[in-house]
């Protein structure tokens, strides 16, 4: 097969400098990064999703091919899953500087400064099988019904993470993306002839601004399955596409480590947004020594 008239998406090493990482996915709307997650990792996630896998659970909606099989809710099925992507610390500050939120208002005389963390909208693997048909071009951010209208790079309430469980290519699946189509306003339509691919080994990333027209490509191969796991961020002022508080128990909540508390919602959103009894939902099990912030401003 050709090679493809776009040039791939900036690939880093694990470590490189997050500013320029950064930089390259508020230019381009795409990064992907080297060996993010550890081989040793990939196989214990690939063999705790396992017994879900061979339950044959394909979840019938139009959005997969009717050859991808799917696992949702990974915060509660994958522990492996839940401390090798969402408390990596690269994804970590990815998220952070994509989607937290900060502003600030009057309350009588004081000037307050409200922020609002950014939070796991889902976390879900897929399974693409040979003969897969090729996914349309869309943009994740869609589910909050945003409107892009001034070419801010960073105007999306999303940020996706795909982290490869098999070796992904071109013949069997890999995402197809149309780099720059974040600064795109809502009225142009993505082509084909405007994207690149996605290709990765296992353990690699791929990040997604929210923005960007993407799509999981056609998988041509016979024999070939394409494993990816999928973690989408939202900002932390929307509303989450899988409910997390039915997906994770919490006795399992209060075993991970704080940051991934905080992504599954169980931080309050400043100033007054998701707050249980007047407190942050954590006071439920974190130590009284860790409950910071008793003022939810």
């Amino acid at each position: 097969m050709g090679i493809p008239s776009v040039p791939p998406v900036a690939t880093f090493d694990n470590g490189h400098p997050m500013d320029e990482v950064l930089e390259a996915l508020y230019r381009d709307g795409a990064v992907r990064i080297r060996n993010l997650i550890p081989l040793e990792s990939i196989n214990q996630i690939n063999a705790e999703i396992k017994p879900y896998m061979d339950a044959d659970y394909n979840s019938g909606l139009e959005v997969f091919a009717k050859e991808t099989k799917t696992v949702c809710g990974l915060a509660g099925k994958s522990p492996a899953a839940v401390h090798a992507i969402l408390a990596n610390p690269t994804v970590l500050a990815a998220v952070r500087d994509a989607l937290t939120v900060t502003t600030s208002s009057w309350w009588g005389d004081a000037r307050n400064e409200c922020v609002s963390p950014p939070l796991l909208s889902s976390f879900f693997t897929v399974r693409v099988g040979p003969g897969s048909a090729r996914q349309g071009l869309h943009r994740d951010d869609q589910d909050h019904h945003p409107s892009h209208t001034h070419g801010d790079p960073r105007e999306t309430t999303k940020l996706g993470c795909f982290v490869a469980t098999t070796k992904v290519t071109r013949e069997n699946g890999a995402t197809e993306i149309v780099p720059g189509s974040h600064v795109w306003d809502d009225d142009r339509k993505p082509r084909i002839d405007e994207c690149t691919y996605g290709e990765m080994e296992p353990g690699d990333a791929l990040f997604v601004m929210g923005n960007c027209y993407h799509g999981a490509g056609a998988n041509s191969t016979t024999d070939q399955l394409r494993g990816v796991i999928v973690s989408l961020f939202c900002k932390g002022v929307y509303r989450a596409e899988e409910n997390q508080f039915l997906t994770v128990t919490q006795e399992q909540v209060a075993k991970y480590p704080y940051e991934v508390q905080d992504l599954l919602g169980w931080k309050a959103s400043a100033p007054f947004c998701g707050w249980h009894d007047f407190k942050h939902p954590y006071d439920l099990f974190r130590p009284q020594t860790d409950a910071l912030n008793k003022d939810l401003f």
